[in-house]
């Protein structure tokens, strides 16, 4: 099982990246939405559209970036996790065979 095991802790930095990302786009489309005004675009039935799509999305948004945020301290929490259970299978090896891996304290990922 050992053998497919495996993190990659590039691709898992990429990932944290991505949705951290994501979660400030979203924020800055809430700013957005709350700043917007539309008033005086067109006719009064266009104007309460115009108002209630954007109270909509920035429900939406909000909710999006939450969730996002979620899942980006998720990801960090695995990664470090990982990172934390490559070190002590390092050291378990080390110590069971008495030699070293080649990697010094820490240096794991």
């Amino acid at each position: 099982m050992a053998d497919r095991l495996k993190v990659d802790g590039t691709e898992l930095d990429k990932f944290y990246r991505d949705l951290t990302r994501a979660r400030d786009s979203f924020t800055a489309l809430q700013k957005v939405l709350r700043d917007a005004g539309v008033q005086g675009l067109g006719t009064d039935d266009l104007d309460r559209a115009c108002d209630r799509f954007q109270e909509d999305w920035h429900y939406g948004a909000k909710e999006i970036a939450d969730q996002i945020g979620e899942l980006t301290a998720i990801t960090k929490k695995a990664k470090e996790d990982f990172h934390e259970v490559d070190v002590a299978l390092t050291k378990a090896l080390e110590k069971s065979t008495g030699k070293s891996t080649g990697q010094r304290k820490g240096t794991a990922k």
